[in-house]
């Protein structure tokens, strides 16, 4: 029968602060104990009869000797199923929590100390420079290493030290409690606090409060964190920061958090509350390539904070790239500085009449001494080269579609670029009219005709038009010949590059998997409305996208452009390929996602760029100046390896050569072997030098490109602003490929720098807590902490009791001296 059974114990508390504990398995409902008593009474009144039966003819003393051995074994079967347990318990102590929160963002690099905004230069020209020499994070350090404050929060709460910048990291230190009675705990109720101690002597404070963040996601971190340690026996976290949140959440949902869960936040505020003091050169406009006797037109683009009417002085300077000669002053403006934040923009021309690769500075610098936030952004580097010779574009067209008209007449017009064309609807005498420099009626027929493009763009071009060996002539020119190939997908001839078996060659050179066949759904016949470009990340940071002279305000052209109304359908980017943006009509979405609407691929030392709409003119209603960049760069971009073939061996190629502090770059090198064949080998070695020229340790090495023959991948980490040189050895060579690429300060961390102490205060005071600078926080912060350590029981041991051998003995026993004074007896 089954029983539904509870426990009952009995506690005894031990001097030791220890508990035992007897439990019984008994009923738990009242029907539960009608059931078993009313059982085991019938099974004892069964019992006593039958014995009384049988023993009727003994005498008195047999008859109640063999009574009670019968009531005996009964009674120890009745201890077994009741199962006797004793539980020890011991008592423990969980001490109190205390977390501690540090900003590792790019902002705690800036001095702690600022000077006002309103001082005069006079004044500000008074101030040593030691007092700027304290950073953020050299406080913080200060703190945490020799305030104090750690010790005296150890006194009575285990503390643990978090870091947060883009993301949540830690805890980087554990430190257990000093209270009494946390140091008395078992080694059972350490495994259940999960401590693990961190010697202090160990501790490199400048190195866990190190700035490397490029965002400061403050919410989102600090509800990471309440999320994962908060209970009963957390007093609190203190967040030290300057309150810059500038990514991520809102700190609001943090706070709304901390109230659930009653977690106590105290804000210490780092870096001043006033304004800060500082200029710099957000960013430099000038073209990547230029043609030898062409003026050109280098701009920078000036910010400053603080400073608001007064003056400063911009100074042009230049050098060939592989000099070691200082940079030559090419001129000098001064300019009035603007509101916070408002860049003003400083233009110099320039006109070189001898070809190579010219590095261009451009500083800034007030007209006055002062001592500003930081000095690291007042300079900045741009990489011109200059060629002797105008870029050859070849444009094909399957048809006279819009795309094709204006891009055609744009190039033209150009004074770098010479164009060709082939339209190829237009008859064998060439009717119709084209603004071209040659007009084309067939796809060029030899190496030497075709091998001299250096780029070719084609708009939903009939590839069915080239014979198979004009056909290979294309894939070994892009291959071979660092040709860059931009391609225009359409609903004509582009169904045709995906089926046709003729066309192999062709299709391998697509970045992107086209489907065989065209629906109507996406089709500009059956919508109407158009779509944005859903940008990814590498989109966003793509440098030839960029189509203003900011990459936030070009953010906002693209954010203005409605988009087109159509998308050549895609099945997915190929392997290796990098995808840019995607068709956002929800109704073209498959089991491969969202249409590829813009993507490119290496192939080679060539390069591919795919556009899957032939409506880029749409752009065209903002301003025509966006729609010739974004062409103009993009044509660029597919032949910048074409004008960078410096070697015969090889060719280094970079996605952009501006990248932000802490970015990834990736690097791509296509390498061949004495005999001008694809190189075989695992990998080749990549010398990567900082902005001081210190070598990084160890080296990079790029592995071979299992899709790409010849080819070999590798990327590094850049962590500090300035010019890095990247060197590639040829193998089997003495000669080396080389890159240079500009590292700046992300604008998120500069853009206001100040210390939010309004937000500090606020998620101090929502939540219990208080907020103090960082010059009160040692002496103030343990005192709003208090204590909430807790005692509780652990488990030590359940052991049942019924399980002894002396038991089983004694039940034994019993039933055998039963059946033998049965025997004796001769009862049945």
């Amino acid at each position: 029968m089954a029983l539904f059974l509870s426990q009952f114990a009995v506690l005894a508390i031990e001097s030791t602060g220890a508990f035992r504990a007897i439990e019984y398995d008994l009923p738990e409902t009242p029907v539960e104990w009608m059931v078993c008593l009313g059982a085991f009474s019938l099974l004892l009144i069964l019992g006593v009869r039958v014995y009384l039966r049988d023993t009727a003819e003994l005498n008195r003393f047999w008859r109640y000797f063999l009574l009670g051995l019968r009531i005996s074994v009964l009674a120890g079967l009745v201890i077994v199923a009741l199962n006797p347990q004793e539980r020890t318990q011991k008592l423990a102590y969980r001490p109190s929590q205390v977390a501690v929160l540090i900003d590792r963002s790019l902002s705690m690099k800036f001095p702690e100390s600022q000077n006002e905004p309103g001082d005069s230069a006079a004044s500000t020209a008074e101030v040593p420079p030691s007092d700027e020499a304290k950073s953020r994070s050299d406080a913080v350090a200060e703190l945490l290493g020799q305030s104090g404050l750690l010790e005296e929060l150890r006194k009575n709460h285990a503390v643990s030290v978090f870091s947060f910048d883009s993301a949540l990291n830690g805890p980087h230190v554990t430190l257990r409690s000093q209270d009494p009675r946390a140091t008395i705990k078992s080694s059972a109720a350490q495994a259940v606090a999960g401590e693990a101690d961190t010697r202090e002597e160990t501790i490199d404070w400048n190195q866990i409060v190190e700035p490397i963040g490029l965002e400061t996601r403050l919410g989102e971190s600090l509800l990471e964190l309440i999320r994962s340690i908060s209970g009963n026996s957390l007093s609190g976290i203190v967040v030290v920061t300057d309150g810059a949140s500038n990514s991520g959440i809102d700190p609001g949902k943090a706070i709304e958090a901390a109230k659930e869960s009653k977690a106590r936040l105290i804000t210490v505020g780092v870096g001043s509350t006033r304004q800060p003091v500082n200029i710099q050169i957000a960013s430099i406009q000038a073209p990547s390539d230029v043609h030898v006797g062409d003026a050109f037109e280098i701009a920078a683009f000036v910010q400053a904070q603080g400073l608001a009417g007064q003056n400063a002085i911009v100074e042009l300077l230049g050098r060939p790239e592989d000099s070691d000669a200082d940079a030559t002053k090419l001129g000098t403006k001064e300019m009035v500085l603007s509101a916070d934040g408002l860049p003003v923009r400083v233009a110099f021309e320039q006109l070189e009449n001898v070809a190579g690769t010219w590095e261009y500075f451009i500083r800034v610098r007030p007209d006055q001494k002062i001592v500003e936030l930081s000095e690291g952004d007042n300079e900045r580097r741009k990489s011109i080269s200059v060629v002797d010779r105008k870029t050859r574009v070849l444009v094909i067209a399957g048809g006279p579609m819009r795309d094709y008209q204006f891009v055609r007449n744009m190039l033209y017009r150009h004074s770098a670029i010479q164009t060709d064309v082939w339209l190829q609807t237009a008859d064998a005498a060439g009717a119709v009219s084209q603004e071209a420099n040659k007009i084309l009626t067939s796809f060029p027929a030899s190496k030497e005709e075709l091998f001299d493009y250096d780029v070719i763009v084609g708009f939903d071009p009939d590839w069915n038009r080239l014979s198979s060996e004009q056909i290979d002539l294309v894939s070994e020119w892009v291959f071979a010949q660092a040709g860059g190939l931009v391609v225009v997908a359409g609903d004509v001839y582009s169904a045709s590059v995906a089926s046709d078996a003729k066309l192999e060659k062709i299709r391998e050179l697509y970045p992107v998997v086209l489907n065989r066949f065209v629906t109507d759904v996406g089709s500009s016949r059956t919508v109407i409305q158009s779509w944005p470009f859903e940008f990814t990340r590498e989109g966003r940071e793509a440098g030839f996208l960029q189509i203003t002279d900011e990459q936030v305000s070009s953010a906002e052209v693209w954010k203005e452009f409605q988009g087109v109304y159509s998308a050549y359908p895609t099945s997915g980017a190929k392997a290796g390929a990098t995808v840019y943006a995607y068709f956002s009509d929800p109704r073209t979405q498959s089991a491969n996602g969202l249409p590829v609407l813009l993507a490119s691929q290496y192939y080679g030392a060539g390069r591919v760029i795919y556009l899957g709409s032939p409506e880029m003119w749409r752009m065209r209603s903002i301003d025509e100046v966006y729609y010739d960049r974004f062409w103009t760069k993009a044509i660029r971009e597919a032949g910048q390896a074409r004008l960078k073939r410096g070697n015969n061996r090889g060719t280094l190629l970079l996605e952009r050569n501006q990248f932000v502090l802490g970015q990834t770059v990736r690097v791509r090198a296509q390498l061949t072997d004495p005999q001008f064949d694809p190189l075989i080998a695992d990998s080749v070695l990549a010398e990567i030098f900082d902005p001081a020229g210190r070598p990084m340790i160890p080296s990079v090495r790029l592995q071979r490109d299992s899709n790409r023959t010849g080819q070999f991948v590798g990327s590094f980490r850049v962590s500090s602003p300035g010019v890095w040189r990247i060197d590639v050895p040829i193998p089997q060579s003495g000669d080396q490929l080389s890159e240079k690429i500009d590292v700046v300060l992300p604008n998120l961390e500069t853009d206001n720098a100040r210390q939010d102490a309004q937000l500090l205060r606020l998620i101090a005071e929502d939540t219990g807590g208080a907020y103090f600078s960082i010059s009160e926080a040692a002496a103030e912060v343990p005192k709003r902490l208090p204590n909430r350590g807790e005692e509780f029981q652990i488990d030590q041991q359940l052991k049942t009791l019924w399980d002894r051998e002396w038991l089983m003995l004694l039940l034994i026993g019993l039933l055998s001296i039963e059946w033998l004074t049965r025997k004796l007896l001769k009862l049945a």
